[in-house]
């Protein structure tokens, strides 16, 4: 019985939530206004990592968490950043290198060369800077 319930866990991780080496992701949607590294920080308090998304289904996954506490069609931010080497993202905070991206079309476009930050709104990403105020965030709570 004790095997069958270890069998059930592992299946429900690996369908409801991205796996990585590490454990599996959930992500978290917090309504709350925030800068860029404001939200990093809010993350870290509640034990995660601005959301890094690693592929079209975390980002699906990403978009079901907005849609739980907010407005999907707003800009959330989650943890993809070129502050270091524009044009170049990676994963703020885990330091690992944006793989996979979802920009919308004409985006990532550093408007004004001050857009280092990354949101997402309906599903799709664009820069901004990373003082601009989003209506949310999204943290990734790792579970090992």
């Amino acid at each position: 019985m004790l095997m069958a319930l270890r069998y059930l866990c592992l299946v429900l991780c690996l369908a409801l939530f991205a796996t990585e080496a590490d454990g599996c992701k959930d992500f978290v949607a917090y309504r709350r206004t925030v800068t860029f590294f404001q939200a990093f920080q809010q993350c870290r308090l509640f034990g995660g990592y601005l959301t890094f998304v690693e592929s079209a289904e975390e980002n699906a996954q990403v978009v079901t968490a907005i849609k739980a506490v907010g407005d999907f069609t707003k800009e959330w931010y989650i943890g993809a950043t070129d502050l270091s080497n524009e044009g170049n993202f990676l994963w703020f905070g885990v330091n690992k290198k944006a793989t996979y991206l979802n920009f919308v079309q004409g985006e990532p476009n550093n408007s004004g060369g001050t857009e280092h930050c990354v949101v997402i709104a309906s599903g799709k990403w664009k820069d901004m800077s990373c003082d601009f105020r989003a209506i949310g965030f999204v943290c990734a709570h790792i579970r090992h």
